[in-house]
Order: structure tokens, then sequence, then C-alpha cells
């Protein structure tokens, strides 16, 4: 089931605790939360299933993490194979998804996909009014699919993980960690206006969390360490401290999701992707 933390902090959801929001005809199985600005959603999918959006107003992201052949038809184009771990960019439109063999995929639509939206879990909860709300993108992308393999991504020093985008969305897909990590080099922080979801997709970690003392004691919190195993799904509203530490032996994977695009990571150099985008003036 999903847990609200006890400090208010935070939405973890660890996928394996509940049954799925969605199941498709032939067995597919998504779960998803959502912020207010895009919703996050991890497809168990099934061999030879097909899973289509229709008429998304919106490019979406989706992540490929093995190497089940996964194939993305868009807008009648011949289909694009995705035979490794790889972040796949897919235009607005109507779009289908579909495996070889089964498989675990993670995608982020942006809040305005409404039908994505409604299958969250947390939709009824409704919107933080401490995030600032989605604001039209100033960028358009290419209306092709286009795929970014992590084989072809060498690592840079002084480059802050592996950074994609598009109009609307950001995400940060960290290169994969073995064992756990060094508890003298963590990084609390917290965002002004803007909601943050760490997806876990292979190993356990602990989601760190603080929210800050206002004048009023009766909204103080003690700090919360969420243990959680992968797939999982955590929301860190605006204001909270936060960093995340991977746990235990073995190999973990971690993702950053964000909406609208960060412009500090931007300003940084760090998006592997930005000369796929130019604006629209």
């Amino acid at each position: 089931m999903t847990i609200a933390t006890t400090t208010g902090a935070a939405i973890v959801d660890e996928v394996a605790a509940r049954g799925p929001d969605l199941i498709s005809g032939d067995g597919s199985r998504t779960w998803s939360v959502c912020g207010r600005n895009f919703v996050v959603a991890i497809t168990e999918l099934a061999a030879g299933d097909r899973l289509t959006e229709r008429d998304l107003p919106d490019e979406h992201l989706l992540l490929v993490q093995d190497d089940a052949m996964v194939g993305v038809e868009h807008a009648g184009r011949p289909r694009v194979t995705v035979a490794s771990p790889a972040l796949v960019v897919v235009p607005a439109g109507t779009s289908t998804v579909s495996a070889a063999a089964p498989t675990t995929v993670m995608r982020v639509f942006t809040a305005h996909c409404a039908e994505q939206m409604r299958r969250a879990v947390n939709h009824s909860a409704g919107a933080d009014p401490r995030t600032a709300p989605l604001p039209e993108p100033t960028e358009k992308g290419s209306d092709q699919v286009r795929v970014h393999r992590l084989r072809d991504i060498p690592a840079q020093e002084g480059r802050f993980g592996r950074i994609f985008r598009t109009a609307s969305l950001m995400v940060n897909w960290f290169p994969e960690q073995e064992g756990p990590r060094d508890t003298e080099h963590l990084s609390p922080h917290s965002h002004e206006d803007f909601e943050q979801m760490s997806v876990t997709l292979a190993g356990d970690y602990v989601h760190h969390l603080r929210v800050p003392w206002t004048a009023r004691m009766s909204q103080w919190r003690d700090d919360e360490h969420a243990d959680v195993s992968s797939p999982s799904m955590t929301l860190i509203p605006p204001t909270v401290v936060h960093t995340t530490r991977a746990v235990g032996p073995g190999l973990h994977t971690l993702i950053d999701v964000f909406a609208p695009p960060r412009e500090d990571f931007l300003a940084q150099g760090w998006v592997l992707n930005s000369g796929d985008y130019q604006g629209t003036q």
C-alpha cells in the first residue's frame, strides 16, 4: 500500500507492497504516483503485450533498464527497437510500447496527460499548493522518437549524473552503484517550490527526510528515515530537507524526476540532450 510518512513529508510507495493501479488485458501491471506537475508509472510489461497511450498532449519519457528488446511505435512510423538500457523521448500523440520478453519499464508523463494522472494512487489527494504549477513550455523538441543509450554516454568528471529533458520534464538517471553509499558524503538539501520524485529500480535505500520547523510548533515533526526496496517511488514535497542513501550489497539504481526542467542543471551544462530543444519564439 502507499504510505504517507508520519512526518507528512513524503509519499513512499513500494510497488511490491500493494496491488497495481492498472492491469492490461494481457497481464501487464502498472503502478503510478503523481506530483502536481508529473506522474511516474512503473510497469511490469508482459512479453508481447502492447501498451498504447492515445493522443497525449506532451512528450513523455520511457526508461528501459535491460536488454529485453523494447519496441516503440509512434504516429505510424517504423518501430524503434531498444535493445539495451536507454532513455527514450516519445513525442506527443499516440504511441505504443511492447517487449519481446518480460521486463519492467518506467514512464514519466506531464500533468497535462489527464488519463495518466488519474491512474495514480494518490491523485485524489490533490496538488501540493507549495509546488509552482507547470508553465507552458517555451521550447519544443523533434517529432521523432529519440533514443539515448546509456552505453553511449561515457563518465565525465564533474558532471552530475546523467540528466535528460523534454520541453516540460527532467530526469537524472544516476550511474549504477555497487554496494552502500558512503555515510560521510551525503547531500541533504531542499527545493523551495518544486517536487522531486525519487525512483529506485534496483537495490535497497533509505530516504532521510526532515520537515523544517515553523513558528507553529504544532507543525513540527520528527525526522523520518524511510526504508525502501525496489522498485519504489517516493514523492518529496518542496521545503523538505532530504538525502537518499543506498544500503546493503549489490547493484543500486536511482532516478530523480522533476517538472519543469531545472534551470540550475541547464545552466551547468549537465543536460545531455539540451541540443534537441529550441525556443518557440
